[in-house]
């Protein structure tokens, strides 16, 4: 289950005491940021050269499971909420367009969607530009990528770009690479009657550098992509993709 499911079906918003946010310090705040913002992010599942053709696109199913780290699972305790499992799918709709044959624009997301009585939803948008790609040399790859998401009771905006390059061989498109992500993250605190400690925020804004790398099966029309991303916060990623390119 994802975390607003594991919020949803273990301690939702609703249902947290007061005692969970007295309790609440800014480190705590600061690592379900990350947790939310790191691990939710948008993830293209693409290597550094579009593969839909012009006219084309590329649409499927994808699913990230976060490791959560222990510095989140004690954040997450100190809010009350427990039983957190060592990895957290998300699933989500991935659609990518070859603009040109080196640009490439992309969506992830999940719609608008309560559980028991908790909102949420994740939406985030990729633009990719394949700067060098020369005959005999492995193309390399600039992409820039905006994501939102909403869990029950935390709320983060991520941003950021990365480079990358890939390698094409028989039926398998091997890629990988970095870059920077920024976070601003917002914490709901349905006990706004009983404050936090003096001097503790539920807002966060902090950045973390990541590195991918990736492999896509292609039969035919339809690709299989799984993908690795580790990053310096210790929050990463291990996610495939199921799709259809035309």
């Amino acid at each position: 289950m994802s975390l607003a499911l594991l919020v949803a079906a273990q301690a939702p918003a609703a249902s947290l005491s007061p005692q969970t946010f007295v309790d609440a310090t800014n480190q705590a705040v600061g690592d379900i940021a990350a947790l939310a913002g790191l691990g939710a992010d948008l993830h293209a599942y693409e290597a550094a050269r579009p593969y839909s053709s012009l006219g084309g696109f590329d649409l499927g199913l994808s699913a990230t499971a976060i490791a959560i780290p222990g510095s989140a699972t004690n954040a997450l305790t100190v809010l009350g909420i427990t039983n957190i499992p060592h990895y957290i799918p998300i699933p989500k709709i991935n659609f990518q367009k070859a603009i040109t044959k080196r640009i490439l624009i992309g969506t992830e997301f999940i719609p608008n969607i309560k559980i028991q009585g908790n909102k949420i939803s994740m939406y985030g948008v990729d633009a990719q530009w394949t700067a060098i790609d020369r005959p005999g040399l492995p193309p390399i790859a600039i992409r820039g990528q905006f994501n939102y998401t909403n869990l029950a009771f935390v709320s983060a905006t991520t941003y950021g770009g990365d480079v990358l390059t890939s390698w094409q061989l028989p039926l398998i498109n091997i890629y990988g690479g970095g870059g920077y992500r920024f976070v601003n993250a917002n914490i709901t605190n349905p006990t706004t009657s009983i404050p936090t400690l003096p001097g503790v925020r539920l807002d966060a804004t902090l950045d973390a550098g990541h590195m991918f790398s990736g492999a896509t099966f292609t039969v035919g029309p339809a690709r299989f992509t799984a993908e690795a991303d580790l990053t310096t916060r210790g929050v990463n990623t291990y996610g495939t993709k199921i799709s259809f390119y035309f």
